[in-house]
Order: C-alpha cells, then sequence, then structure tokens
C-alpha cells in the first residue's frame, strides 16, 4: 500500500518555504506521493453545507487557499520522485480543454509523476461564481472525463455530444504517462462509486472505516464486471486521518491494507509545516517500520 500526505495550502505556511519542506521531507522519508485539494474562491454568503465535518471547512476566508496545479508545479519542480495527486479536483466548475492542459504539462515537466483525483464538488456557491452550472454537474463531469481522456491519448479531438461541442483541434504535449494520468474517481456516494466503475481508473474514497471501504469497492468491482470493464485494472484509495498512537497508526493502516486500498492519503493533525514535517519523521521512524512487520 503506499502512502501519502497533503501539503499546506491554506494558512501561514501555505507559502513556498512551507510547501516545500513538506514535499522534500515526504520524498526523503520514503512516503509514495503529496497531494493537493482545490478551492478557487470562498463564498462569504452560503447555504451550501459542507459534507466532511458539522462545523464547515476547515479553513476561513482569511487562511487563504493555494491554487492546486501551481502548487503541484512548484513541488515537481523542488522534487525527484514523489508522486503528485489531487485529492480532489473539482472537475464540473472547470472546462475540460484547460484542465487536460494543466494536467498534461504537469505530467511532462514533473516526469510522468501525476495522479489525479476528481469529484463532482458540494459548493453550489463557488460553481456559480465561476459561471458553472451546478445541477447539471454529474454529466458534465461525466462528458469531462471522457474528453480529457481523448485529448491525452490521441493529442486532439473533433467534435463531441453533450454539453461540448468543439471543432477540429489539436493538444499537446501529451502527458508523458501513456494515455494519461490516472483518474481516480473521488465520493462516497452511489454516483460516484459507479462512475468509478465505468469511467475512472479507481475509486478515491473517504475514512478510515474498512468495512465501509470494503463494500464500497465491491459495488465498484462489480458495476465494472456487469459492464464489461476490468475490475482487476481498478485501485482502491482513501484519504483518512492518522492516529497519534504508533500501534494504532500502524493497525489502522494494516486493516487498510487488508480491506484492498493500493493508497492512502493521510490527513495529519496541524496545518503548519512543522507540524506536519513531524508527522512525516513519526511516520519513518515509527509507523512504516511497524506497517512492514505487520
Amino acid at each position: 500500500m503506499k502512502i501519502g500526505v497533503h501539503v499546506p495550502q491554506w494558512g501561514p505556511d501555505a507559502d513556498r518555504a512551507g510547501v516545500l519542506t513538506v514535499a522534500r521531507m515526504a520524498e526523503d522519508v520514503g512516503l509514495d506521493s503529496v497531494w493537493v485539494a482545490d478551492h478557487v474562491v470562498y463564498p462569504l454568503h452560503s447555504d451550501s453545507r459542507y459534507p466532511y465535518r458539522a462545523d464547515g471547512p476547515p479553513f476561513a476566508p482569511e487562511d487563504g487557499f493555494l491554487d492546486a496545479f501551481t502548487t503541484l508545479a512548484t513541488i515537481a519542480g523542488a522534487t525527484d520522485r514523489i508522486a503528485l495527486g489531487t485529492s480532489v479536483l473539482v472537475l464540473p466548475m472547470r472546462g475540460p480543454l484547460e484542465v487536460a492542459k494543466s494536467v498534461a504539462t504537469l505530467d511532462v515537466l514533473s516526469g510522468g509523476r501525476v495522479i489525479v483525483g476528481v469529484g463532482a464538488g458540494w459548493w453550489r456557491e463557488e460553481f456559480e461564481a465561476l459561471g458553472a452550472e451546478f445541477s447539471r454537474r454529474g454529466a458534465r463531469m461525466d462528458e469531462q472525463i471522457a474528453i480529457l481522456r481523448a485529448l491525452w491519448r490521441d493529442g486532439g479531438l473533433s467534435g463531441h455530444g453533450g454539453q461540448y461541442q468543439y471543432g477540429e483541434l489539436v493538444s499537446r504535449p501529451q502527458p508523458l504517462q501513456p494515455g494519461g494520468p490516472p483518474v481516480l474517481i473521488g465520493g462516497m456516494g452511489a454516483a460516484a462509486r459507479r462512475r468509478a466503475a465505468l469511467l475512472g481508473d479507481g475509486w478515491h474514497a473517504l475514512g478510515s472505516d474498512d468495512e465501509t471501504l470494503r463494500e464500497g469497492f465491491a459495488d465498484v468491482l462489480e458495476i465494472a464486471r456487469q459492464a464489461g470493464r476490468d475490475p482487476g485494472a481498478l485501485s482502491l484509495s482513501t484519504s483518512a486521518g492518522l492516529p497519534p498512537d504508533p500501534d494504532n497508526a500502524v493497525r489502522r493502516l494494516d486493516r487498510l491494507a487488508s480491506a484492498g486500498v493500493d493508497q492512502v492519503v493521510l490527513n495529519v493533525p496541524g496545518n503548519t509545516a512543522a507540524d506536519i514535517c513531524s508527522a512525516i519523521q513519526w511516520l519513518g521512524t515509527e509507523v512504516l517500520p511497524g506497517l512492514a512487520a505487520a
């Protein structure tokens, strides 16, 4: 099972020094990946409910929020090995041509290290601020994924159905990874699992409940099987918290691996570079050796 961490994107250490300190530490310790989340604006007047915790988003308007692709590009230029992931990019509030170009460029300049986790999004007011329709975002996302794959595979496109109509066009360079980076579908609902089974390279879940992950991934694999896709080609990843006790951390990671998780993106306590680096060092010395033994 591969292990990655989020870099600081908001707060006092969301700057070049903070981001690169964390990314280099993760690479030096031997972690597999670093990850970013995605927001463009913070609507001050909002009726939307944050779906992942009762008290709302973990960042405030004054905290700022670094752009996902620019942050990963900065990391790419300062590291050599570690994979660069989005957990998750809110795909339907963007245009697919711009996303295809940004991802392809990042993949080329990083030496083929990109992982694209995408989600449908939850913040209606952010969509509205960006001029993107919220209500049909699921159908639009399905079409966007098809457009991304066509551009990455063929380096161009000629026409498309649904909400996007194009003349003949070229979009190069293509990603270094043949066919483009893996596309992981984020979300815990039935729609996300179905999308992962039919269109994705894997399901990117949330949380550390191994039974929920096991049952959800079994659903993904069955839908893929019924659709004639190879279930063995699909991966399971999750974004999860890290217990502060080493033995508990080893047990949690071991349970995730036993549930079939191929990749876990850890949310460590604290949001400063010092907090995250301390957790990374602790992972390297106290947790990873125990996990290897387990």
